[in-house]
């Protein structure tokens, strides 16, 4: 099932031209932090639904500890419970970037563990990439993933609620660029369809076949390229140490299983043992993210110009508006 996600910046939605082009889920943006709520929460919601959509909603994530966590569930939970007769999908906490350190994990545990207080609605998580792989995989048991990788498979998962598979998709009613997104394993027709399906099989069938048997490797190369076919267009990359399922080995190809597709990686750098090491170049840390609290005259090419960035970096960075619109109070990255 396709979909996508909006915030104030994606301009007027036009939801019933969306929906005719075959979109059936909006993830609409309802807060960011402690004190921003996106002034088209309300109007995005509706008119989703009124559409046909299944909608949900997203809380950006500027939390730096559990105790701000807390306060921010808190403040996404005031703004979205007047709307969740509207909601089939679950509330989201979007979490890109650290801003709570060593303390990271311990911070989206609260968040989530604060909105269980305060709702029975369905929780989800969005992240992305080397981000989510290196930080939050396998920290967040029981709350599905919305996972977001720019390829032509979900690499680094198999199971996933929602795949966001394009950040500059082109969606007919939505103006501009628009992030999109395509339901997974563990969404929920996606799972009844598959039990219903084997149910199926396992009543027709004489004798049912043992399921496909496949053996934990772990990547030992600091990179390690993924391919169509062996030999084939290079379709990602897996990190050092990441856990794959091998279905089979033949003539220095490893066939993995991802998702419901087979792709292949060099075998040679493939090992039974977790504990293998690979020589990694040292990597000079990344300099830090700077962020500005919009106060009354900021201008974004006013702002790139202080602070040594661009106006099109910024506008990426906060997923501006084609108006570079921004507001007074709002917390954006400038560098």
């Amino acid at each position: 099932m396709k979909g996508f996600d909006i915030y104030h910046g994606s301009g007027t939605v036009n939801f019933k031209k969306a929906y005719a082009a075959g979109y059936r889920i909006a993830m609409v943006k309802a807060t960011e932090g402690k004190t921003f709520k996106d002034p088209k929460f309300a109007t995005n919601v509706k008119a989703a639904k009124a559409a046909g959509f299944k909608v949900g909603a997203y809380h950006f994530a500027r939390f730096t500890s559990p105790a701000v966590a807390r306060q921010e569930a808190q403040f996404f939970y005031k703004v979205v419970k007047g709307y969740l007769k509207y909601m089939d999908e679950p509330l989201v906490l979007d979490l890109e970037t650290n801003h709570a350190g060593s303390q990271l994990v311990a911070s989206m545990q609260a968040f989530f563990a604060e909105l269980k207080k305060l709702t029975g609605h369905k929780l989800m998580l969005y992240s992305m990439g080397v981000f989510y792989l290196n930080n939050l995989k396998g920290h967040h048991p029981g709350i599905p993933l919305w996972y977001a990788r720019y390829a032509s498979i979900p690499i680094g998962v198999s199971n996933y609620y929602m795949w966001q598979k394009s950040q500059t998709g082109k969606v007919p009613g939505i103006s501009g660029y628009v992030d999109l997104n395509e339901t997974g394993p563990d969404y929920p027709s996606t799972v009844q369809a598959t039990v219903k399906k084997a149910a199926s099989t396992v009543k027709a069938a004489t004798t049912v076949k043992a399921a496909v048997k496949t053996t934990p490797y772990y990547v030992t190369a600091s990179k390690l390229n993924i391919r169509k076919s062996p030999g084939g267009a290079i379709l990602g990359q897996l990190n050092h140490g990441d856990r794959v399922q091998v279905l089979g080995i033949s003539a220095g190809w490893a066939k993995l299983k991802s998702g419901n597709k087979a792709v292949y990686v060099s075998a040679k750098y493939l090992s039974k043992s977790k504990t293998v090491t690979a020589k990694k170049p040292v990597k000079k840390a990344a300099p830090a993210h700077v962020y500005h609290t919009v106060k009354a005259g900021d201008t974004v090419g006013a702002l790139a110009k202080k602070y040594g960035s661009s106006i099109k970096q910024i506008k990426t960075w906060n997923k501006l508006d084609s108006k570079y619109t921004i507001y007074v109070g709002e917390k954006i990255r400038v560098k």
